[in-house]
């Protein structure tokens, strides 16, 4: 016989809508028993029918979910009994099995409820769920309660540790007592975060004397639920005794009843044992006060005269004794900003409990000195305070060696910049005011570089110079931290103009642009900063955090010295970056990779004596792409040294065919990266690739960086001398932009130096550059190294280096690089030419409207509207535009871009006052200089558009021959190409 709650009820069935319903008349599960039962009950009272529909309920439910009659039982039906952990355990209780769980709720008020629900099924019969009777509780209080005390538990640990102060957490409910690290400490047992005794093995590290008196004063301060006061001694683990007082506060449920004990617990042996001597000597206690260290003073409370004053007195604050029995005694000393907190506490004497607290005095000699008092209150028969007994302690050191651990646990010890944490703090505060702010996320670069080559000590005193120089640029209120190592933060607010953070970061990579001078070095530093503003690039600590750092990484992937502002919308540069990483693992399956080729030029001659190759993906949508584009990825998804192979077995092959075919021979020089370098097969690989196409080791040529050297060096030493061995020569890539010296590298086997581009690029403009250009020159040609002058580009440059008599060179001037077939016919010249550039890509353009060609060009963004048909949603990136018609324009980009029909763009720029916003396709593509783009777009717009852009361009091309500045137009007041590699440097 299954036993139910209810009598069984009869069921009768309705001829109208022929629905099985109940007889409540008939039975006990009626209405008029649910209310007798439940209608005052202080829980909420319902019963939910078996189609899950609430039957009786009662005023407290209602009032529960706070609501009234008429809409309650809609929103029980078709909200609550929805919620899917109510849905989850009502199936269950509807299969007869009773249920009890917890669920939050927010009411129409968006007041969170936290419930206790238990499901009751009432059975028909033995085996047939009839309704479900339900209770629910509402314990929102009970949670906040153990959120808080969770909260004071995690703090409480922080200030006990100089205090000597041990706290505890007696949960009544569990019979289980958390200890604090502290409390492990003070009766001198291992730590253990699991360990939870109960009240009886708690008592059992009290003294065996004290165990009874402790439990009758718990046991009544629980009956009254009341907090208590006690000194007892505990057996530590080594079976030494000491002597604690202990402070216990009760916590409430919310019934009123007490749940849990809190207390702390201070260890007082030293005051016991003194007390103790006290009581054991014949000597009065006016002597033993006068060895005391501590102050002493007792003050007759009936005739308000102080009694007695110890020589500790006087050895604290400096003042003689006898001055502490006049009216104003200890009041006087008191520092001004905690008299009111001195009068506050000694008001509490009244009431005859026995303070402990801290304050300052101004010592005689002038000096702040930290005071600790406790004072205890002697009692009458009828509980009048009669004596107060002062005992005062000089706590300063104490106090200086807190401040200390909190500067070593808060601020950079070198710098003396907050830390981490106070970082956090600080970014949180600046949440909670809810105003406008900024993070800057800096990274300083090549701070391994400098320690290697000039010691940790030069590093050290680098971050030093560093701190004070960027503290000395900014003009508005700013919190700086040192994150970790190179890694700085700074938060900015406050701010009126809205691009304060951009100028801020630009002020700080300029103040870079000037060197460090430490110890008679010149140090040239550089820094990535990422910058996320609150609230548009996040609410919380963590996502601004996040999102700075992203936006520094984008700045590290830009290059030295520049900026990134944060944006959560992909501009054409991401977007593409995206695709290159969702395709890159394919390219090398199905052959999508090639070689170009850029020759390395005899100075003298300008005959081809070598070349270098360079890779290239020929993506299927995104065209051409560069190494710099993709090579990055490859390194992260671990594709780098499968690459390197594929260039190394690729140019053997290259070289192989053109020996078959007659072609003049030279040697081709391959960047290897560290990664590759360094592998233990690498000597083999190179071994066996050659002698697969039976090539001269003569014909290859390394390409290796100065990291390479600097990070491993006793390794790169080891396989140069086996390189050595096997003949194959060895340059040093963009040598310059590291930190290593000629002096440093002479030792190693490298037969060519590079000099890197960003050298090269300042001849004719910065003196100082080429007195060092000259000197390198110089040094290397007197250890008899090729000396190879990158990314020539003009005739000055070109001269220059002639008249240095440096060895090769390399660059635009003579050739960019070029695909296999185009390479074989400057190999069949007996001499190149220098290239002039001089807008050759004029020559593609075929308009049939009159072009504005611009003397200043245009500042102006684009972004991709269409993809293959496909509309996207991206972000915006800076170009320049340096002629315009109604039909096209041409621009510059750093952006490597496809000619491709179907990606539809839009250009945005203001001529005249009046926004210009074009659709349009590119039609042509060339590479202007080194990582600089110029491009031909044809518009696709309607004519209407075209008229009216037409009549704009006319009377623009009008005012432009009375003054190229017209008015309200955004024009670049210098070169395009130069400008937009700046542009590019900072977006």
């Amino acid at each position: 016989m299954a036993f139910s709650l209810f009598p069984k009820l009869l069921k009768t069935v309705d001829s109208k809508n022929n629905q099985t319903t109940f007889d409540l008349n008939n039975n006990l599960m009626n209405k008029k028993m649910f209310d007798t039962m439940f209608e005052n009950h202080p829980d909420a009272a319902f019963t939910i029918s078996t189609n899950r529909q609430i039957h009786f309920y009662n005023a407290a439910l209602r009032s529960l979910f706070n609501s009234n009659n008429e809409n309650f039982k809609s929103i029980f039906n078709n909200g609550i009994v929805n919620i899917h952990i109510v849905k989850m355990h009502l199936a269950q209780a509807l299969q007869g099995e009773a249920q009890t769980f917890q669920f939050e709720y927010i009411d129409k008020d968006n007041k969170k409820l936290a419930l206790d629900v238990t499901f009751v099924p009432i059975f028909k019969n033995e085996y047939e769920v009839m309704e479900i009777c339900g209770i629910a509780k509402d314990v929102t209080k009970y949670a906040v309660n153990q959120n808080e005390i969770l909260d004071i538990k995690n703090k409480l640990e922080l200030a006990q540790e100089t205090g000597k102060i041990g706290s505890w957490d007696y949960d009544i409910l569990s019979d289980e007592i958390y200890w604090s690290e502290q409390l492990f400490k003070l009766t001198g047992r291992e730590k253990s975060d699991s360990y939870r005794p109960t009240l009886d093995e708690g008592l059992h590290y009290v003294h065996p004397e004290d165990r009874e008196k402790y439990r009758n004063v718990l046991k009544d301060a629980i009956n009254k639920s009341q907090g208590y006061n006690i000194e007892y001694r505990i057996i530590r683990n080594d079976n030494t005794i000491i002597y604690v007082y202990e402070h216990v506060e009760m916590i409430y449920g919310e019934d009123g009843r007490p749940i849990r004990l809190v207390g702390n617990t201070q260890d007082i042996t030293e005051r016991k044992h003194a007390e103790k001597k006290l009581q054991e000597s014949n000597i009065t206690i006016e002597t033993i006060y006068e060895h005391l260290s501590l102050g002493i003073v007792s003050i007759d409370m009936i005739t308000r005269s102080t009694i007695m004053v110890s020589k500790g007195m006087e050895g604290i604050t400096g003042y003689p004794k006898e001055y502490f029995y006049t009216p104003e005694g200890m009041q006087s000393l008191i520092h001004p900003e905690d008299v009111h907190k001195y009068i506050d506490e000694m008001a509490k004497l009244t009431f005859g409990k026995t303070l402990s607290f801290e304050f300052r005095i101004i010592h005689i000699n002038g000096k702040q000195i930290w005071i600790h008092g406790k004072i205890l209150p002697i009692l009458n028969d009828v509980d009048a305070v009669v004596r107060v007994d002062g005992i005062f302690t000089d706590i300063t050191e104490q106090k200086q060696h807190q401040d200390e651990i909190h500067q070593l646990a808060y601020y950079d010890k070198l710098t003396g910049l907050a830390k981490s944490e106070l970082f956090n703090e600080k970014i949180q505060s600046q949440i909670d005011l809810k105003n406008s702010f900024s993070i800057l996320y800096l990274e300083i670069e090549r701070l391994r570089s400098i320690n290697n080559t000039l010691g940790h000590a030069i590093v050290n005193k680098l971050l030093i110079q560093i701190t004070q120089r960027i503290q000395s640029t900014a003009n508005q209120p700013f919190f700086f931290a040192r994150l970790e190592g190179n890694e700085f933060g700074i938060i900015v607010w406050d701010y009126n103009q809205s691009n304060y953070p951009e100028n801020f970061a630009k002020t700080i990579l300029n103040s870079f642009e000037n060197p460090f001078i430490i110890d008679g070095f010149e140090i040239y530093a550089s820094a990535s900063i990422g910058i996320s503003n609150f609230s548009e690039d996040g609410e919380t600590v963590e996502e601004l955090l996040k999102n700075a750092d992203a936006a520094l990484h984008r700045s590290k992937s830009i290059g030295k010295n520049s900026y990134h502002i944060f944006s959560s919308k992909l501009n054409i540069s991401t977007y593409k970056q995206y695709e290159l990483e969702r395709d890159l693992r394919k390219a090398l399956k199905n052959n999508q990779f090639l070689l170009y080729f850029q020759p390395r030029v005899d100075t003298k001659t300008r005959r081809i004596v070598s070349a270098e190759a360079l890779i290239r993906w020929e993506h299927p949508i995104w065209g051409i792409v560069s190494p710099g584009e993709f090579l990055l990825i490859a390194e992260e998804i671990g594709l780098v040294n499968e690459i390197g192979d594929w260039v190394l077995q690729k140019v053997c092959e290259y070289l192989a065919n053109w020996r078959k075919e007659g072609f003049k021979l030279v040697p081709i020089s391959i960047n290897f990266i560290a990664q590759r370098f360094l592998r233990s097969d690498c000597i083999a690989m190179l071994t066996n690739t050659l002698k697969e196409y039976n090539l001269e080791s003569s014909l290859i040529e390394l390409e290796i960086t100065e990291t390479s050297i600097i990070y491993h060096e006793k390794e790169v030493e080891h396989i140069l001398a086996q390189l050595k061995d096997l003949g194959i020569k060895v340059a040093l890539d963009d040598f310059g932009t590291g930190y290593s010296s000629l002096a440093h590298i002479k030792d190693f086997t490298i037969n060519t130096i590079k000099l890197d581009k960003s050298f090269i690029q300042q001849i004719a403009i910065k003196p100082d550059v080429e007195i060092i250009i000259k000197s390198l020159i110089f040094m290397a040609k007197g250890l008899n190294m090729t000396v190879v002058a990158e990314g020539v580009e003009t005739l000055e440059q070109y001269e220059f280096l002639k008249q240095q008599e440096c060895t090769e060179i390399q660059g635009y001037l003579f050739s960019k690089p070029v695909p296999e077939r185009d390479f074989i016919k400057l190999l069949n010249k007996s001499a190149l030419k220098p290239i002039i550039h001089f807008n050759q890509s004029e020559m593609k353009e075929k308009r049939n409207f009159y072009r504005i060609q611009l003397i200043l060009p245009l500042k102006a963004t684009m972004t991709i509207t269409s993809f293959k048909g496909n509309v996207v949603n991206l972000g915006k990136s800076e170009i320049t535009i340096d002629n315009i018609s109604a039909g096209g324009l041409r621009f510059y980009s750093t952006i490597q871009l496809p000619v491709r029909p179907d990606i539809i763009y839009q250009f945005e720029t203001i001529i005249m006052g009046k926004e210009v916003q074009v659709l349009g396709h590119i039609v042509w593509n060339d590479e202007e200089h080194d990582g600089v783009y110029v491009y031909g777009v044809s518009f696709n717009i309607v004519e209407k558009e075209r008229q009216d852009l037409l009549k704009l361009l006319n009377t623009f091309a009008i005012k432009l021959k009375n003054n190229v500045l017209v008015p309200n137009t955004n024009f670049v007041h210098e070169d395009p190409i130069s400008y937009i590699k700046k542009a590019y440097q900072v977006s």
